[in-house]
């Protein structure tokens, strides 16, 4: 089935036994009508470890997908949400007590704009509280970051986050340290660009591509989502493998990237897969290689990925959720349950499916993301000085 067809929103509620809320919580110390024992782990100000909140969230969403809870994202809440309001810790002071803003470094429309509405839909359920949603695009998602740095850090403003913003610290452009400067949330989504061209291309393959561009440097035209992003990096890594250049053309909206490859403006198009997948079942557009190692079946598994012709990927596009610096780490934790509570349930997992990010993955809790932010930002330091780009 195309997968365009399995777009239809999940409005039908996935019905049980409503009764089983109270007994889910039995062992949290819940007693009768959802009222919370004194003692009690969920009690607010009490905190939760990010590795404990996984497990108590995983085993709601079994109770869900066994039947015995109920889910209805068109509703305002619903026995799956009040479980996972009752397992999760409430920070102290009731925060969130009014609506939070999430900024979006990117254009409606994109990757990064469909990953903030869709994990959205379910963590505002859970919080009681609205996400207002704030698209502040520019600077390939500093211009968002910056927005951020200079509120207050009380947990009421958010952003989320790519690659980008390790390799712009590796390329020591920002007044910041992004990697030193702001409280890791949560890591949700992994790598799924590709290579695509419109149908009528001259290229019939990616090495066919790539062998062009050897031969007539500067001729390729490529575009991706912002300039000093992972897909100019990648296309450095590329050019230095093959001793030549490509021409990139940096757009900060997906409307804007597309456009302009349909139109002829540009050759290759570098794109999260989801994000112009109804163009390839149009049949307007078509993959020359995926951008990393993962190859995706459901697209096309004749066409390999860059990893597996032998060519380097040295980065690949993550996103996630960050605050500013000095956020109470009980809100870090009550955030980081919410979001990962939200990419559990079945709106979310249809939207990841669709985007393919049911294959990249992707999931890593603040510290793991810290630090393996850390990791690739020092790897970053040292390809760039190989392609002298610090120049």
């Amino acid at each position: 089935m195309p997968v365009s067809q399995r777009r239809a929103s999940t409005r039908t509620a996935i019905t049980g036994v409503v009764g089983a809320v109270a007994l889910s919580l039995v062992a949290c110390g819940s007693g009768p009508g959802g009222a919370v024992d004194d003692g009690d782990q969920t009690e607010e100000g009490l905190s939760l470890s990010q590795e404990d909140a996984v497990e108590e969230i995983d085993a709601i969403v079994a109770q869900l997908e066994a039947g015995e809870l109920e889910y209805d994202p068109s509703a305002d809440s619903d026995s799956t949400i009040e479980a996972l309001r009752e397992a999760i810790p409430q920070p102290p002071d009731g925060y969130p007590s009014r609506p939070v803003e999430m900024l979006i470094g990117f254009g409606e429309g994109g990757g990064s704009d469909n990953y903030a509405r869709n994990v959205a839909a379910d963590a505002q359920r859970i919080m009681g509280q609205d996400l207002v949603l704030n698209n502040v695009p520019g600077a390939s998602g500093e211009v968002a970051l910056g927005q951020m740095f200079s509120g207050p850090s009380d947990g009421y403003t958010i952003s989320t986050v790519i690659t980008n913003q390790v390799i712009n610290e590796a390329l020591d452009t920002q007044p910041y340290n992004f990697v030193e400067d702001v409280a890791f949330v949560i890591r949700q989504q992994g790598p799924t660009e590709t290579y695509w061209v419109a149908e009528d291309s001259q290229y019939e393959d990616f090495q066919g591509m790539l062998d062009y561009a050897a031969e007539n440097p500067g001729e390729v035209t490529v575009s991706g989502s912002g300039r000093g992003g992972d897909d100019e990096m990648r296309l450095h890594a590329l050019g230095n493998e093959l001793d030549t250049s490509f021409n990139f053309v940096p757009y900060d909206g997906v409307g804007g990237r597309t456009t302009a490859l349909l139109s002829g403006d540009i050759d290759v198009l570098h794109e999260t897969a989801g994000t112009v997948i109804d163009l390839y079942e149009d049949g307007q557009i078509r993959p020359l290689a995926y951008g990393g190692d993962i190859v995706f079946e459901r697209i096309d598994p004749d066409i390999p990925s860059v990893a597996e012709l032998g060519y380097p990927v040295p980065t690949g596009r993550w996103r996630g959720i960050v605050a500013p610096p000095e956020v109470d780490q009980e809100i870090i934790d009550y955030l980081h349950h919410v979001f990962y509570a939200a990419s559990q349930l079945p709106a979310y997992k249809e939207y990841e499916e669709e985007f393919f990010q049911d294959v990249a993955g992707g999931y890593l809790n603040s510290a793991e993301f810290e630090e393996a932010a850390t990791q690739e930002r020092d790897e970053l330091l040292t390809l760039i000085e190989e392609l002298g780009l610090n120049q």
